[in-house]
């Protein structure tokens, strides 16, 4: 009698997921209830279709302000410059300016500053481009005439 070795069943049984017993809230041991928990995912595929994100400030935040540069023209700040005097050269006109420290400055047109650049000078007066943005973000330019302060003596 030849028999063929019993084969090992091939279908593995199927567990259900742990069961997690609920307790009543009222000061009860348990009711017998069990509840499958599942995990909750969220929605992560969000489709904007060109809308703007509800969860996203449209406010842009300017943290502290300043021009975040130490020295040089192109540091600059448009709303900072005093200007001191205008020198006639042949080359053009050059204005002396100077920031909030006190430190002097020599501008020629063209040059660029921080926010914009120096559109035009003229004997008493220097004319910027300045670019700003406003609160949600959108750029604008306009134009900043400053003329030569005197000290009051």
């Amino acid at each position: 009698m030849s028999s063929a070795p019993a084969k090992p069943s091939a279908e593995v049984p199927k567990s259900n997921p742990p069961a997690v017993a609920s307790v009543a809230g009222n000061g009860a041991t348990g009711s017998g209830e069990v509840e499958n928990e599942q995990p909750v995912v969220p929605d992560s595929k969000y489709a904007a279709n060109g809308r703007r994100d509800p969860f996203l400030s449209p406010v842009v935040s300017r943290a502290g302000g300043g021009s975040g540069c130490s020295t040089g023209k192109k540091c600059l700040e448009i709303g900072t410059i005093n200007l001191r005097g205008v020198v006639h050269a042949e080359s053009g006109f050059i204005a002396v300016v100077s920031n909030g420290l006190n430190k002097a400055y020599f501008l020629r047109e063209n040059d660029p500053v921080f926010n914009g650049y120096v559109v035009k000078i003229t004997g008493d007066s220097i004319v910027f481009q300045e670019t700003l943005q406003d609160r949600l973000g959108k750029s604008f330019t306009r134009e900043v005439v400053k003329k030569i302060t005197t000290p009051a003596v």
